[in-house]
């Protein structure tokens, strides 16, 4: 798999950020009763295909990254530990602690992004 350019990792950070805000907004938004309609953002079938998405971008930017770049494992492990408070996230002790581990573990996916695009900015691996 060939690095074409960072541009992957700006998508996934950004992906990951609106996955923190989605969980973290749509209890909230939904409790408002006219905006009840938006119910369907609440589905786990949204929250999966968020899931899914980061770890498409996990084996598209960060692990050839790694493996043809900089070498640097610490963006895998933010990602792996990320994405392990995600799952801790989806075990059903209230909403709360459901809201509040998917929130940070989305947020540290994104920050895993952040620094594999700055190592691959300034390590040249950012090639047109």
């Amino acid at each position: 798999m060939k690095i074409k350019s960072p541009t992957f990792d700006i998508i996934a950070l950004f992906s990951s950020l609106i996955c923190a805000v989605h969980c973290a907004a749509a209890p909230i938004v939904l409790s408002f009763s006219s905006l009840s309609s938006l119910h369907f953002l609440h589905s786990p079938l949204i929250e999966w295909l968020f899931i899914g998405l980061g770890v498409v971008f996990v084996f598209v930017t960060l692990w050839p990254s790694y493996k043809k770049v900089h070498h640097n494992a610490r963006t895998l492990l933010i990602a792996a530990l990320g994405f392990g408070i995600i799952a801790l996230g989806r075990l059903d002790f209230s909403e709360t602690w459901e809201v509040i581990n998917t929130v940070f573990g989305a947020i540290m996916v994104s920050v895993a992004h952040f620094i594999n695009w700055r190592l691959l900015r300034f390590r040249g691996g950012h090639k047109h």
